[in-house]
């Protein structure tokens, strides 16, 4: 058995150098890539800041160690070692690579071999934790999350990484993390380049299967995660020892301390580090636990890119170097300059080069909107002739009028049209014509729902709530013209075809069943999908297993039961109109959980504190939306530009500050409302 206890740190570098930029030491490999300075060193080999000259981009260039005596042997094995995690990065697909290093090319010169890729910033998870110790469990979350899409992309590509640790994990500048070091990767048809039998990996990240020798799978690097997730958040490793062979055997046969600072992702980490890889937590479900932990909305809303995690913990974009800005000129003369300068730099970026500004234009432009381009047609036409445009040949004061009188036109203008559109879908609706007219906006709201939506000694307030007054104010009903009308998951339908509600806000989930008869606008908040349960319940990492041939409760009609009938039949189930009897039961142990979403029954845990609590596993992941009557889209209209200005001007953080923030941790992210036509809706 060989065990690599050595952390190769090589990362793939920050800001590179420019081609004007005179080569390092190691100067130029293969008439193509410089090499400027050394950015990182580990057991195997140099990385380099390097340059591109073919295609004039950063590159990082690790070199396979050429300044240590190895015999023939071993540099094969380097030699294939390179040339596997080329190609074991080549089978991901591009645009699954937004959490992989990608690696350009593979070069063998000279007796030596270099690897080409992608350049990032070479501060690893690891230097982070250096720095740090433990991270905040937010962080630790969505910098999880972005690894195991990483890992999951490499495993769709049927690839196995082998060795995942904080030192493999780097950071794109915008934050995003990345996976690297495939050099001891596995897939079908890959060339052998370790011993028959024998260990390869970081004995503190290595899964006990393959301390037996059992074959790699991806169960083994869901282990290396959960290891990760646990360094992450209590600031230590799980399995340590005073050699390699005693941490191999810490992680083979004794149980990690249970976390302390874990909170929420305690299940996910227990799950990840189920010594039996048949019993460990799949990706699919690692999946589902750390965006709920992370509170991320979901994919169909935000795309797979990157979220910018760690929350000021990773490392600071690193600027390429490169000329110096330009300054703004003071004359014809130095227009001309800077155009020619601008056009010079756009000719060796990707793409065809950004035209030149015409002369004269640069200062107007950066203060004042143009709608009509008659600003912009002068100062071509003065350009052409070989003049200044007449508002520079006024003097300061003239054009100091001149900037604020277009500035006043141009405002008005926009002002003028966005009231227009705004007044005439008030105008146009029939729902809110009929609500002036009784003189209320009827609203739909929860009673009974801690966090969301309660009446506590005739009064409301709640999550709901905030938003329902803020909507009533934004078509035109200040809090004095707003009836609050409580109502159940059975009423909500037959109330707003009836003409009782003007609209509903409600904790009102956006379901294609619902869309038939109902029109929304949304989504204003992303719901889970989770279980209440005694706190005398050990942690469950089986998840919905756990209450097969059990009863939970939950609300008659509502998305949570029909969830749970469609995909957990062996779960028996009870119903009421709402939660309050569900909860009475679990308390009463007459039912073994309640099943909703998370932010409803994180009221009643709150309100429970010592003798219930959230599993923090969800199984389902719904959008709640502002419920109105089909066929009134002026109103669906203004109901959207309102959700618009709520997320804006920070009115959705503050409302979920007064009321959630309690229960609800970490704070989630607001979702983007009523995406445009065409685009991905939930």
């Amino acid at each position: 058995m060989r065990v690599d206890g050595g952390d190769d740190r090589g990362g793939t570098g920050g800001g590179g150098g420019g081609p004007g930029e005179a080569p390092g030491p190691a100067g130029l490999v293969a008439d193509r890539y410089e090499l400027h300075d050394r950015i990182g060193q580990g057991g195997m080999g140099v990385v380099w800041r390097g340059h591109d000259r073919r295609l004039n981009r950063p590159v990082a260039v690790k070199e396979l160690h050429p300044r240590v005596a190895v015999d023939a042997e071993t540099r094969e094995r380097w030699t294939l070692r390179a040339l596997r995690e080329a190609e074991a990065v080549a089978r991901i697909p591009g645009e699954q690579l937004d959490h992989v290093v990608a690696v350009y090319d593979v070069i063998q010169e000279g007796g030596q071999v270099w690897i080409v890729m992608e350049q990032v910033n070479p501060r690893s998870l690891a230097d982070v934790l250096a720095d740090h110790g433990r991270l905040p469990v937010a962080d630790a979350a969505r910098m999880g999350l972005e690894v195991l899409r990483g890992l999951r992309a490499v495993h769709g590509a049927g690839v196995l990484h082998r060795d995942i640790k904080p030192h493999n994990v780097l950071f794109r500048r915008d934050g995003r993390a990345v996976l690297m070091d495939f050099g001891i990767a596995t897939f079908e048809g890959a060339q052998q380049v370790t011993q028959l039998h024998e260990t390869v990996g970081t004995p503190a990240y290595l899964a006990p299967e393959l301390v037996d020798r059992h074959p790699p799978s991806e169960a083994s690097d869901l282990w290396g995660l959960g290891v990760t997730l646990y360094e992450m958040c209590e600031g230590r490793q799980p399995f340590t020892g005073a050699t390699p062979w005693d941490v191999l055997e810490a992680v083979r046969e004794r149980d990690p301390e249970p976390p302390r600072h874990a909170g929420p992702l305690t299940p996910v980490i227990l799950g990840l580090l189920d010594k039996d890889p048949e019993r460990r937590i799949t990706s699919d479900r690692a999946l589902e636990l750390l965006r709920h932990v992370a509170r991320e909305t979901p994919d169909a809303l935000l795309g797979t890119g990157g979220s910018g995690s760690l929350g000021g913990f990773g490392p600071p974009p690193t600027p390429l170097p490169g000329p110096a800005p330009v300054p703004e000129p003071r004359s014809e003369e130095g227009a001309e300059g800077a155009a020619g300068a601008a056009g010079a730099r756009g000719s060796g970026r990707d793409g065809p080069a950004r035209p030149a500004r015409p002369a004269g234009t640069h200062r107007l432009r950066r203060f004042v909107r143009d709608p009509s381009g008659t600003v912009r047609r002068a100062a071509v036409r003065a350009a052409e002739e070989g003049r200044r445009p007449w508002w520079l040949r006024r003097g300061p004061v003239a054009v100091s009028i001149t900037l604020c009188l277009v500035l006043l036109a141009g405002l008005t203008w926009v002002t003028v049209r966005q009231l227009a559109h705004r007044t005439g879908d008030l105008e146009s609706s029939s729902t809110l014509r009929a609500a002036r007219a009784r003189g209320e906006l009827v609203i739909g709201v929860k009673d009974d729902q801690p966090g969301t939506g309660m009446r506590v000694n005739g009064s409301y307030r709640g999550f709901d709530i905030d938003l329902a007054y803020y909507l009533a104010d934004r078509l035109g009903f200040p809090k004095s013209k707003v009836r609050l009308e409580p109502v159940r998951s059975i009423s909500r339908e037959p109330m707003l075809e009836a003409g009782r509600l003007d609209m509903i806000v409600a904790t009102y989930s956006m379901t294609a069943a619902r869309e038939k008869d109902v029109d929304f606008a949304g989504p204003y908040y992303v719901a889970l999908q989770d279980f209440l349960v005694p706190r005398s319940e050990p942690p469950m990492v089986e998840g919905p297993a756990a209450f097969y041939g059990k009863t939970v409760c939950t609300a008659s009609d509502s998305s949570s039961l029909a969830y749970l009938r469609a995909s957990f039949p062996r779960i028996r189930t009870r119903t009421y109109t709402t939660y309050e009897p569900c909860v009475r039961d679990l308390l009463a142990g007459k039912v073994a959980a309640v099943s909703t979403d998370d932010v409803i029954l994180a009221g009643y845990a709150h309100r429970y504190p010592t003798r219930l609590r959230l599993v923090g596993q969800p199984v389902h992941s719904e959008y709640y939306g502002v419920g109105m009557a089909k066929g009134d889209p002026s109103m669906r209209s203004a109901v959207c530009r309102a959700l618009k200005s709520y997320m804006a001007d920070g009115g959705w953080e503050r409302a979920f500050r007064r009321n959630l923030a309690d229960l609800i941790q970490p704070t989630p992210r607001p979702p983007d409302p009523c995406p445009p036509e065409g685009s991905a809706e939930p």
